[in-house]
């Protein structure tokens, strides 16, 4: 009898949220809000009301949930558009550039593109397939042996050369930074100009295929094929003409050196050849009794 007069614990009892509880954390529960010119306007965030429904946590929450749905929205998307025009979405997620950037985000926030867009894509796609067809063309036009260069250098990475380079004045060859896109390739470059720069004349993969550059005449070709095939020959040649090493620049000073055409730690290093040919000694020794006689 009369239990509904007994005195309640007013702690255990759930306080319902209301407004007043929530001030508007972006007009400070005064309805208005002041931009940095110092114009005064009502506030958006709670229609000049000054407090919100809701509270932090719940806006919080609200946010991730949105946030989560706008992600799977996405991936939603891109799976569809994979799935509908596959040679499309495998150009917009290889290719570089501004343009498939900006129309891969349509993708991802509308799931496709319109008939203007698609064939855009088609065209570029086309495009690529030229090029790449055009440089194939090239190259097998210029199948040359590169195979003793590429184990001249392979040879001198072992030895601790981060970057090799064979260097005979009219042809400098040297290899790709590990890190770049082209590693383990070898450029081309040609004689210095007036302004002591080297053109590029192409590039050799590691499989031994040459891609020439515009400005590679067959001319420079052949020589790329006569180096690259037989760079012990070429040393000896420049050796002999520039009497220093084409791997390191240095002088040739030693009988030894001059006879060779390069260095001992260079021959070590790029695995060449190291004897004192006959001939010269016997140029030298004839050379030595007419200074002789002379004197």
């Amino acid at each position: 009898m009369f239990d509904d007069l007994e005195t309640k614990n007013f702690d255990s009892v759930a306080v319902k949220t209301t407004a007043a509880n929530n001030p508007c954390p972006r007009c400070r529960a005064t309805g208005k809000y002041t931009y940095r010119n110092g114009k005064t306007f009502p506030c958006g965030k709670c229609r000049s009301t000054g407090y919100l429904k809701s509270t932090p946590a719940q806006r919080s929450k609200s946010r991730v949930y949105s946030a989560n749905a706008k992600a799977k929205k996405v991936t939603d998307n891109l799976a569809l558009f994979a799935e509908l025009q596959p040679a499309a979405y495998q150009w917009l997620t290889t290719a570089r550039g501004d343009f498939p950037a900006s129309l891969l985000g349509g993708v991802k926030k509308y799931g496709s593109l319109t008939e203007g867009q698609l064939q855009a894509v088609f065209k570029c796609i086309a495009r690529d397939e030229d090029r790449a067809a055009q440089v194939e063309k090239t190259s097998s036009q210029t199948q040359i042996d590169m195979t003793d260069l590429l184990e001249r250098f392979a040879l001198a990475q072992d030895a601790g050369i981060k970057r090799p380079k064979v260097n005979t004045g009219d042809l400098l060859f040297s290899l790709a930074p590990a890190t770049g896109r082209n590693a383990n390739h070898v450029y081309v470059k040609g004689p210095k100009d007036s302004w002591d720069d080297r053109p590029y004349l192409g590039k050799i993969t590691p499989q031994g295929r040459f891609y020439p550059s515009k400005v590679c005449d067959q001319a420079a070709q052949q020589r790329v094929a006569e180096i690259g095939s037989d760079v012990v020959s070429a040393a000896k040649a420049h050796g002999a003409q520039h009497n220093n090493c084409c791997f390191c620049s240095r002088d040739l000073t030693t009988n030894e050196s001059v006879s060779n055409g390069y260095g001992p730690v260079c021959a070590d290093r790029y695995g060449l050849p190291w004897d004192v040919r006959p001939e010269f000694l016997e140029a030298k020794a004839a050379l030595k009794k007419v200074n002789e006689a002379a004197a």
